[in-house]
């Protein structure tokens, strides 16, 4: 009998462990869910939800003034891929994507070079690149309007100081992208600045000393100690620099609204005209979509050629 009962005591015993090892293992779910679920609403709510239906305007032909428009499937994308508004706006997009990225980072990568030095001051200096990137868009393009301006503005006035001409900097096509790519810079140069610099400091100091123990310049000490240290930092700085500069609207907008003759008007501001002046939401949400789709495209291929570029390194 007490053999009898101490089968079923342990028996007992054991389906009480595994349920409580059970319960264990359902716990951390169960606290995983409960943080998560607000999160995920959110997500939803304000991402996920809008990103559909803006998928689904985007092949309808729906005019909010009117009242009017139905599915028409792809036709706004065939539409759109033979619309010469169109092909020049991205046109002046990868313009500008070509002249800002390649300046911003190279900008970037020196001035964190410079200010990784002892330097006196540094903090103040660091402070004054990095200020104006807190600036909303609509103070920087006042800003920039005074400095461009081709009559007394400041740019202008330091030019004919040193003996060269004054420049119609915002009303020639041939340099008004110019401009916008030079407020862009003193916009936006604090990011690259700050995260390449932290990117530098992580770099061990032996591996300098080890260096220069072995006689490398300060070339060979850059190219072989620096720029691996900072190459993955490196790549995502230019990637998150072409995903910004894909997007440009703002200062475009607020600095030249796409004069002269047309020469700066960029994607973005195609689509804001297009939704918010002619009320043609599904063929603006088809030019979302398409920059969208180009925006992937292009980090994809950047991310490839980083990862290339590292493993031959």
């Amino acid at each position: 009998m007490s053999a009898v009962t101490t089968g079923i005591g342990a028996t007992t015993r054991d389906g009480t462990g595994a349920r409580t090892r059970r319960n264990r293992r359902r716990r951390p779910w169960r606290a995983a869910v409960l943080f998560l679920t607000p999160f995920a609403v959110l997500y939803l709510l304000l991402w996920a939800v809008p990103v559909v239906h803006g998928l689904y305007l985007s092949a309808t032909d729906v005019n909010v003034a009117e009242g009017t428009g139905g599915f028409v499937g792809l036709n706004n994308y065939v539409t759109l891929f033979g619309d010469s508004d169109f092909h020049a706006a991205f046109g002046h997009t990868l313009l500008f994507v070509v002249l800002n990225v390649p300046v911003l980072v190279a900008a970037g990568l020196v001035l964190a070079l410079l200010l990784n030095r002892d330097l006196g001051g540094r903090n103040a200096i660091r402070a004054a690149f990095v200020s104006p990137y807190l600036l909303p868009g609509a103070a920087v393009a006042l800003i920039w309007n005074l400095v461009l301006n081709p009559v007394n503005g400041s740019l202008n006035t330091v030019l004919q100081a040193i003996g060269l001409p004054a420049q119609q900097w915002l009303s020639q096509p041939g340099e008004a992208m110019g401009g916008v790519v030079l407020l862009t810079l003193w916009w936006r140069v604090g990011f690259p600045l700050l995260i390449l610099l932290a990117a530098l400091q992580d770099i061990p100091k032996q591996l300098y000393e080890a260096a220069r123990i072995d006689g490398a310049n300060p070339w060979q000490q850059f190219r072989y100690v620096t720029l691996p240290g900072i190459a993955p930092v490196l790549g995502l700085v230019i990637l998150l620099r072409l995903i910004d500069s894909f997007k440009v609207f703002e200062q475009v907008y607020l600095l030249t609204e796409g004069g002269p003759s047309g020469s700066t008007r960029v994607v973005l501001q195609m689509l804001y005209e297009t939704g918010f002046r002619d009320f043609r939401t599904g063929y603006a949400a088809a030019i979302g979509w398409t920059l969208a789709l180009v925006i992937l495209v292009v980090a994809i291929v950047q991310q490839i050629l980083t990862r290339r570029s590292s493993g031959n390194g």
